[in-house]
C-alpha cells in the first residue's frame, strides 16, 4: 500500500507511506500443510464441543426422566458383561417381564444404550415422523444380510436391532468399526421400531411411548440460525435481502443486464426495443439446462452480427456483470441438472410457491415454515430422501449470496424493466423515485465477508485508508491492483498455483518436443509460449492452410487473426489466431474473415468449407475431447463473423474480479459525499502494473536487494522480483499513478507486441505511445512521473523507509491448545521415591503443589520412598498405596480424560528477562503456553503473573525458572510469532548467517517466527521471501528463508545483537507510546 503526495501537475513529490503488508490468509498454525484457516478448524472444535454438550444434556434429561417412572439407572461399568445392555433389548423385544423392579432396571439400560447409539434422522424431519410404522431400512437390511453371511444365523425380516445382534455368539465377531458386523449406518427408524415393538411387548400404554421416543431421539436443529443476521433492503427497509438463488434475483440480473445492451448503427448506437429485450429475456430465462449461453445466439436472435452488439461488459451499481457470457437462471438449470433426480422432478412440477420455500431450504440459511401447504409438502419430499440422495443433496450447491434488494423490490424493478423498456436506473427512479447517482448502500470496508483471506485484505485496507485520511485528508483518487489470488483462501491459492506448475511442466514438454522435431528455426527467438501456439496452431490445422486448405510448410505459414480489432492491437486469444498459407494471408489483409470471403475466388474460402475443415482439427496434446470441442465452436463462430473486434474496453483494462469489484464499492462509498465531486476509484488487474513496469523502465531503475548481491542480479534478475518483498511497494507506487488512458495505451502496445511477435511481422509496438497526439502527450507525461517516482522510492529503499509488517495475533485464542492424540498417563504410588522430574510431570497443579510443600521434598532428589507419606489434594487425602498420575514424556503435557496430550507448539507469547549469574548479566526467555492464561482471560495476558505450579515456569529453563523464583529476574518486554526485530548482525557473521549476507548483504530486519526451545530463537528475515528462490539458488539462502531459519542462542542474540522490537501503526510508523495500550516498541536496555 502506498501513499504519494502530488503537485497541481499530477507529478509525485514525496512517498507519504510505503508498507508491504504480510498475512497469514487466516491458516491455522497447526494445519499449515492442509491449508485449514482457524475459522474451518474453530468450527469444526466448536461443533465438536456443541454435540457432545447437547448429547450429554440429552441423556441427562433422559435419566430424569426414567428415574421419574421408577425405572433405575445405574453406571453401565457398574456391570459385569459388556454385551448385557445387547441381551436385554433381545428379551425386552421377545418376551414380557412380569416382575416390574426388573422389568424396570432392564428398560432402563435398554433405553439408555439405544440414546447413546441411536442412528441418524434426516435433520427435516420432526421426531414426531418415527411415531409412525416404517419398514426396515436399507441399511437394516444390509447389516442383517452380513450377519447371516458371517455367522450363518438367519435373522427374521422382523427382527429388531438387539434382537438382530444377539443372535450373534458375542465374543467371536467384531461389531463396530472397519469388518463389524454392524457395517452400515442405522437410521433412527429401526431403533424407533424397536422402542414401539419393546414398549408393546411390556405393556406400555401409547401416551408413554410416545414421550420414551421423544427423550430418546430430542434434537435440535442449528437451521435458521443465520437469517437473523440477514441485511435489509434500502428501498423498502422492512424486507429482508433475497437469496441470489431466489427466482426473483435471477430473472432481475437478466433483465437488468439486458438493459445495458446497445446495438451499433450507422450514427451510433441505440437502445433495444420492448420487443427485443423481451425475445432475449425469454430466450435466457428458458434457455435450456445443457445448451451453453453465448452473445452469437444473441445477436442471432435480434438479426445482426456479433460485432454490433455492445455494452455486454457493463456493470451495474450492485456488481452484477455479464462478461463473456449473458447471464441466465443458474438456479433453474442446477436443480433441473442436479444429481438429485428425484429433486430435478419435484422442481419441474412444482409452482412458484412451493419452489420459493424449497430454495429456502436448500439455502440452511433460512427459517421454513413447515406447517404451511407449501412447508409440509417440502417436508415430505425431504423425509422420503433415501440415503444416498441425502449425501447427494448435501454436495449440492445453488449461487451463494444475497442480493442489494428484497424479492419484492426485485420483481418490482424486474417488470418495470421488462415492461417500460427501461434500463434499471430508470426503473428504479420510475418505482421507487431514486436518482441515476443512488447506489445501494455498501458494507463498511473492513466488514468481513465469512472469508478469511479476504477479511484480512479488507481490515488492513480499511485501516490503513483510514489513518490516511486521518493524517493527510482524503485522497484525490484510489487505485487498486487485483491479481488472481488476492481474495482467495489459501488452499484455494496453493491449488492455483500447482495448476500453473502443471500446465508449465506440460509446455515444457511440448516445447522440448518441438526443438527436438524442428531444431532451432525461426521460431527459436521466440518466447515459448508463442513458439508453442504457434506449433499447436500448425499441428491441430494437419499442416493446411486454415482459409483454403492449402498445404502449408512449419518454415514458412503465416499466423493471422480471424477477426481483426478495431484501432491498434489485435484480439490474440487462441479462437481467434490460425496458421495460414501467404497469399491467403495477403488477399484477406485487415478483413473479418466471413467479409473478405464473401468476395474471393481463391479456392475452398468460404464459410461453410472453413467451417468443415475446423470440425476435422487434430485435438491439443493435453487438451480433453470435451474443451477442444467447445474450442472448436468457437473458432467457428469467429469464421462466421462479419464485423471487427471492438477497440480495448474496460473489460481489458479494470478488473472483472467480484471481490475486488465490492471493495472499490466500499471504498467509494467512505469517499462520496452527496454534491460533491467523489474521488475516483479503480481496479487495475494486476497485469497491468507489469507492463506499466516494463514501458516505464522500472525495473531498470529501482534496485531492491543490497549491493552486495547486485552481481548476483545481474546474473539473475528474476531474484529481484520475488525475493525482496518490497517489490510489493514498487507495484503499488506504480499502480496509484495509473489512470484510465494510460492503460488502454499499455494494453494496445502488449496487444501490437503480441500480434506482431506471432505474426513475425515487424517489431514497432514499442514506439508506440498513443492512438492520437493526445494520447501521446498523456503517455510522455506519464513516463515523467513514472521516472519521479522511481527516484523517490529508491531513495526511500536506499534510506530503508520501506516497511514490511504483519498484524500480531494478541488475543488468548489462536489456534488449538493441545495436540488431538490421547496418551496414557505413567502412574506412581504416593509412597514410592519420586523424583524431581516425575514431580514436574505432575499431571495437575493441585499434585505438583502437594509434591513441593510435602516436609520430604527436596528440591535436587526429589521425594524419598516413605510408607507412611499421605498428600492433601483439594481437600482429599491420598496414602502411600493410592495412585497418582505423571507425565511420562518430556514435553508439557496437559491432562485430559484419564489421558494427557502435548501441548506442542501452542505458546501465546515469550516473555524476556535479564538475570545475573555471577556478575554476568544473562538473557533467557519464558515460553508462555496458551493453557496457563485461561484464567487470566479477563487480564493483561503480557503482564499477569504466573505461579510456580503453571506448565509454563514447571518447563521453564531451570536458571530463569529459579531466577523469577527468587524475585531477582528483570522482565524486559515480551514477544509473539511475527514480530519485527530489528538486529546488528555484526557479532554473528559466521556460518550459515555469514554465509546468508554475503549472498544478499546485511540483514538488519528480522521476524520471530518462534523458539525452538527455551534456549534458542527462529528468526528469518524480514524483507526477503522464500517466494523468490529458484533451483539455482544457494542452499545457504534456502537454510535461512524457509527451513530451519536463522537459529541463534536468546542469550547471545540479546547479549550482542542491540535487539529492538518494532510495533508499528497501520501506516507503518514505530509506535513508541499509546494511551489506548496498544503494543508500543521496545530495546534491551544496558
Amino acid at each position: 500500500m502506498v501513499a504519494l503526495a502530488i503537485d497541481d501537475d499530477g507529478m509525485p513529490t514525496e512517498l507519504l507511506s510505503a508498507v508491504s503488508h504480510i498475512h497469514d490468509s487466516g491458516v491455522d498454525p497447526g494445519n499449515q500443510k492442509d491449508a485449514l484457516t482457524r475459522l474451518a478448524v474453530s468450527g469444526i472444535a466448536r461443533r465438536t464441543r456443541r454435540l457432545f454438550r447437547k448429547r450429554r444434556r440429552r441423556l441427562i434429561q433422559l435419566d430424569k426422566f426414567l428415574v421419574k417412572q421408577g425405572w433405575p439407572v445405574s453406571a453401565m461399568e457398574s456391570y459385569d458383561d459388556p454385551y448385557l445392555p445387547w441381551k436385554v433389548r433381545a428379551e425386552l423385544a421377545a418376551r414380557k417381564i412380569e416382575d416390574p423392579v426388573e422389568r424396570g432396571e432392564k428398560l432402563s439400560i435398554a433405553l439408555r444404550h439405544i440414546a447413546r447409539h441411536r442412528g441418524w434422522r434426516n435433520p427435516y424431519s420432526k421426531v414426531s415422523s418415527l411415531m409412525v410404522d416404517a419398514s426396515p431400512s436399507s441399511a437394516f437390511e444390509e447389516i442383517r444380510t452380513t450377519i447371516t453371511k458371517t455367522t450363518g444365523v438367519k435373522i427374521p425380516e422382523t427382527a429388531t436391532v438387539g434382537q438382530m445382534v444377539a443372535a450373534t455368539s458375542f465374543g467371536q465377531h467384531k461389531l463396530r468399526g472397519e469388518g463389524g458386523l454392524l457395517c452400515s449406518r442405522l437410521l433412527q427408524s429401526d431403533h424407533a421400531r424397536e422402542i414401539r415393538e419393546i414398549c408393546a411387548k411390556q405393556g406400555i400404554d401409547g401416551v408413554l411411548t410416545r414421550q420414551i421416543i421423544e427423550k430418546v431421539f430430542a434434537a435440535e436443529s442449528p437451521k435458521g440460525s443465520a437469517s437473523g443476521r440477514v441485511g435489509k433492503d434500502p428501498l423498502q427497509p422492512e424486507k429482508d435481502r433475497a437469496l441470489k438463488a431466489s427466482d426473483a434475483f435471477q430473472r432481475y440480473r437478466i433483465a437488468a443486464l439486458i438493459g445495458n445492451l446497445r446495438i451499433r448503427t450507422d450514427r451510433g448506437k441505440r437502445l433495444l426495443t420492448l420487443e427485443e429485450r423481451n425475445l432475449i429475456n425469454d430466450h435466457l430465462v428458458n434457455l435450456k439446462p445443457k445448451v451453453e449461453a453465448d452473445w452469437n445466439s444473441i445477436a442471432e436472435i435480434l438479426g445482426i452480427d456479433r460485432g454490433e452488439l455492445l455494452g455486454t461488459a457493463t456493470m451495474t451499481d450492485d456488481g452484477e456483470r455479464a462478461g463473456a457470457r449473458p447471464p441466465v437462471h443458474d438456479t433453474n438449470r442446477q436443480l433441473l441438472t442436479c444429481q438429485v433426480k428425484s429433486l430435478a422432478n419435484w422442481w419441474k412440477t412444482a409452482d412458484e410457491a412451493h419452489r420459493s420455500v424449497m430454495l429456502k431450504a436448500l439455502a440452511k440459511g433460512e427459517m421454513t415454515d413447515f406447517d404451511s401447504k407449501e412447508g409440509v409438502a417440502v417436508q415430505e419430499y425431504f423425509t422420503a430422501l433415501e440415503d444416498p440422495e441425502q449425501e447427494k443433496l448435501d454436495k449440492f450447491h445453488l449461487p451463494i449470496g444475497r442480493a442489494a434488494y428484497s424479492e419484492d423490490t426485485l420483481r418490482r424493478l424486474t417488470r418495470v424493466m421488462l415492461e417500460e423498456g427501461v434500463d434499471l436506473y430508470q426503473a428504479r427512479l420510475r418505482e421507487f423515485g431514486k436518482g441515476p447517482d443512488w447506489r445501494p448502500p455498501a458494507p463498511r470496508i473492513g466488514e468481513p465477508v465469512g472469508n478469511p483471506a479476504v477479511d484480512r485484505v479488507l481490515k488492513t485496507v480499511a485501516r490503513w485508508l483510514e489513518a490516511a485520511i486521518d493524517t493527510w485528508g482524503e485522497p484525490q483518487s484510489v487505485n487498486i491492483e487485483h491479481v488472481r489470488t488476492a481474495f482467495t483462501s489459501k488452499a484455494t491459492s496453493d491449488k492455483i498455483d500447482r495448476d500453473m506448475q502443471r500446465r508449465a511442466s506440460r509446455n515444457e514438454q511440448l516445447y522440448a518436443e518441438l526443438q527436438a522435431k524442428l531444431g532451432n528455426g525461426e521460431d527459436a527467438g521466440l518466447s515459448k509460449k508463442i513458439a508453442l501456439w504457434r506449433y499447436q496452431a500448425f499441428q491441430r490445422q494437419n499442416g493446411n492452410c486454415a482459409y483454403c486448405g492449402s498445404e502449408i510448410k512449419f518454415d514458412n505459414f503465416e499466423m493471422d487473426h480471424i477477426v481483426p480489432r478495431k484501432g491498434p492491437g489485435s484480439t490474440n486469444k487462441r479462437e481467434n489466431l490460425v496458421a495460414v498459407c501467404r497469399e491467403c494471408n495477403r488477399s484477406k489483409s485487415n478483413l473479418p474473415f466471413a467479409q473478405w470471403a464473401r468476395t474471393s475466388d481463391r479456392e475452398g474460402v468460404s464459410v461453410e468449407e472453413v467451417v468443415e475443415r475446423v470440425r476435422h482439427w487434430i485435438t491439443d496434446p493435453g487438451m480433453r475431447e470435451k474443451d477442444f470441442r467447445k474450442f472448436k465452436e468457437e473458432v467457428c463462430k469467429r469464421f462466421e463473423r462479419e464485423t471487427a473486434d471492438e477497440e480495448i474496453d474496460n473489460r481489458s483494462i479494470e478488473s472483472v474480479a467480484w471481490m475486488a469489484n465490492e471493495l472499490r464499492a466500499r471504498i467509494w462509498q467512505r469517499l462520496h459525499r452527496e454534491g460533491k465531486e467523489s474521488p475516483q476509484v479503480r481496479v487495475y488487474r494486476g497485469y497491468l502494473t507489469h507492463l506499466a513496469r516494463k514501458a516505464a523502465g522500472i525495473e531498470d531503475r529501482i534496485t531492491l536487494i543490497d549491493e552486495a548481491s547486485r552481481k548476483q542480479q545481474d546474473r539473475r534478475k528474476d531474484v529481484k522480483k520475488r525475493l525482496d518483498r518490497r517489490h510489493h511497494v514498487v507495484d503499488a507506487a506504480t499502480i496509484a499513478l495509473m489512470s484510465a488512458t494510460i492503460a488502454e495505451i499499455l494494453i494496445q502496445r502488449d496487444e501490437l507486441r503480441y500480434s506482431q511477435r506471432i505474426c513475425r511481422e515487424k517489431k514497432t509496438w514499442d514506439e508506440f505511445k498513443g492512438v492520437d497526439s493526445f494520447h501521446r502527450k498523456k503517455f510522455a507525461e506519464w513516463e515523467l512521473k513514472m521516472a519521479s517516482m522511481a527516484g523517490i522510492v529508491q531513495n526511500a529503499l536506499d534510506e530503508d523507509r520501506i516497511v514490511v509488517m504483519s498484524n500480531l495475533r494478541l488475543r488468548l485464542g489462536n489456534g488449538a491448545v493441545h495436540e488431538a492424540k490421547i496418551h496414557p498417563l505413567k502412574e506412581l504410588k504416593v509412597g514410592d521415591a519420586i523424583s524431581v522430574q516425575d514431580i514436574d510431570r505432575a499431571s495437575s497443579e493441585a499434585l505438583w503443589c502437594a509434591f513441593t510443600r510435602h516436609p520430604d521434598y527436596d528440591p535436587k532428589n526429589g521425594l524419598p520412598e516413605n510408607s507412611e507419606r499421605t498428600l492433601r489434594i483439594h481437600g482429599r487425602y491420598l496414602n502411600s498405596k493410592d495412585t497418582i498420575t505423571v507425565f511420562p514424556v518430556k514435553a508439557a503435557c496437559l491432562a485430559v480424560r484419564g489421558g494427557f496430550v502435548e501441548l506442542g507448539s501452542s505458546f501465546h507469547h515469550a516473555r524476556i528477562y535479564r538475570y545475573f549469574s555471577g556478575t554476568k548479566a544473562v538473557y533467557g526467555v519464558l515460553r508462555v503456553y496458551t493453557v496457563d492464561l485461561h484464567r487470566f482471560r479477563d487480564q493483561d495476558l503480557f503482564s499477569v503473573e504466573l505461579p510456580p505450579q503453571s506448565v509454563t515456569c514447571r518447563y521453564a529453563e531451570p536458571k530463569l525458572r529459579k531466577a523469577i523464583g527468587e524475585g531477582t529476574a528483570e522482565y524486559l518486554g515480551w514477544m509473539v510469532a511475527d514480530d519485527e526485530m530489528l538486529v546488528d548482525t555484526s557479532a554473528f557473521d559466521s556460518g550459515i548467517l555469514g554465509e546468508f549476507q554475503r549472498e544478499v548483504g546485511k540483514t538488519r530486519r528480522w521476524k520471530i517466527v518462534g523458539f525452538d526451545s527455551n534456549t534458542v530463537a527462529i528468526l528469518k528475515p524480514l524483507q526477503l521471501s522464500a517466494e523468490g528462490l529458484d533451483k539455482e539458488s544457494k542452499e545457504d539462502l534456502r537454510k535461512i528463508l524457509k527451513k530451519p531459519g536463522w537459529r541463534p542462542a536468546v542469550n547471545k542474540l540479546f547479549e550482542y545483537g542491540s535487539v529492538i522490537v518494532i510495533r508499528r501503526d497501520a501506516l507503518g510508523n514505530p509506535r513508541m507510546d499509546s494511551a489506548a495500550h496498544l503494543p508500543v516498541t521496545w530495546q534491551i536496555k544496558a
